[in-house]
């Protein structure tokens, strides 16, 4: 009755309800980290409560947060209090003017879902993803109660749905009837689940960022006909240009090493590793990073803009960069840029990777296209890519 010992034995969670122990991090290795870390949390949050006092701003359950400026970047680059997190994101991203400019239509979408509006095969796939919805947090698949000898087949019966796997059902539905184009695709699931989790549930809001997400900062990236080539070719030249002797071993297309001056158009054929990083692109990172880091990444990524994924992926392939040139195979090699990732428990240290003034990312440039959406560029390291 090996089922029975393991229930009876609590799951080590974070402070989000996540599992500590992931296949790359171990409990004791989070456990550590997590030591310093907590103390490091509560210095920031009183560097926070002093800020938005001087802007006279509340500080209990805050829905407005200090306009954008250096000062303010450089404290959402080194954290925002978790409890105030999915407010910020919100204020960051344009969430209020959003919400604003269309009252009710969230509510209206959900009406014309229960009215047929959805597809079959969203819905389908839909029902499909959402007990894959981060199935190691407690809000989403709480722990069996002790004693309990359920099997995968009756755990339905005996653990009925939680209340915010109804309200993501209801969210992706909402936002496959409103963006055609787009419907359902796999990793909307993990970021709108996320958004529930730091949003306290609340399905507006989330459809809110979720089509900000998706229209604003990667425009093009989860629609049908992917458009992320275009993403992963500016990426690929970043590396490039940043890091020749890492881009010599991920180099498996001659045709785009033709000069210094070659920009890589989503038409060009994109390395293996591209494999990876679109998958990090289409998700921000969630089930690369390990939780905090995909949070800390979250809080630059809705201030800043998308211009933040270029500079974490960039800084990403840095803290991997000995064992890619220690390797030649590209498999491998893509194996290692899968794994690296998985095991930056520490978002300081790949923060510091990303921003430090010297070898470091902060010099990429954002050119926001006509209609209002984003595409980047390198300052002085990519030409050409266009709007």
């Amino acid at each position: 009755m090996q089922h029975d010992r393991e229930s009876l034995t609590p799951v080590p969670r974070d402070r989000y309800g996540f599992k500590k122990a992931t296949q790359n991090v171990t409990v004791n290795q989070y456990d550590t980290w997590n030591e310093g870390y907590v103390e490091y949390l509560a210095r920031r949050r009183k560097k926070w409560m002093a800020l938005m006092k001087q802007y006279s701003l509340p500080t209990e359950k805050p829905t407005r947060f200090p306009p954008k400026s250096d000062k303010v970047k450089r404290y959402i680059r080194k954290g925002i209090p978790p409890d105030w997190r999915g407010a910020a994101w919100f204020w960051y991203a344009g969430g209020p003017e959003k919400l604003a400019q269309n009252p009710g239509l969230y509510w209206d979408l959900v009406e014309q879902v229960d009215k047929g509006g959805l597809s079959e095969t969203d819905r389908e796939i839909i029902e499909r993803d959402l007990n894959r919805t981060f199935p190691d947090n407690n809000r989403f698949k709480p722990d069996p109660e002790p004693g309990s000898t359920s099997t995968d087949s009756d755990d339905t019966l005996l653990n009925p749905e939680t209340s915010i796997l109804r309200s993501l059902r209801r969210v992706l539905q909402a936002f496959a009837v409103h963006h055609p184009n787009i419907g359902y695709c796999q990793s909307l699931n993990f970021l709108a689940g996320l958004l529930l989790l730091f949003l306290d549930e609340n399905e507006e809001k989330a459809f809110v960022m979720l089509s900000i997400i998706t229209t604003v900062h990667l425009p093009g990236t989860h629609s049908k006909v992917l458009e992320a080539n275009v993403d992963m070719g500016v990426l690929m030249s970043c590396i490039r240009e940043s890091m020749p002797a890492v881009w010599a071993k991920i180099d498996d297309t001659p045709l785009l090493n033709a000069g210094p001056t070659t920009t890589m158009t989503a038409a060009a054929r994109l390395p293996t590793i591209s494999l990876a990083t679109t998958s990090w692109f289409m998700s921000l990172f969630v089930g690369n990073l390990p939780i905090e880091t995909v949070l800390r990444v979250w809080d630059s990524f809705f201030f800043e803009g998308s211009k933040t994924l270029f500079r974490i992926s960039l800084a990403i392939f840095k803290v991997g960069e000995q064992d890619v040139r220690a390797i030649s195979d590209h498999m491998e090699i893509l194996q290692v840029i899968q794994t690296v990732p998985r095991r930056l428990v520490d978002p300081n240290a790949l923060m510091e990777t990303c921003f430090r003034r010297r070898n470091g990312f902060g010099h990429l440039t954002v050119v926001v296209a006509a209609e209002g959406s984003e595409r980047v560029v390198g300052s002085g390291l990519v030409t050409g890519t266009g709007g």
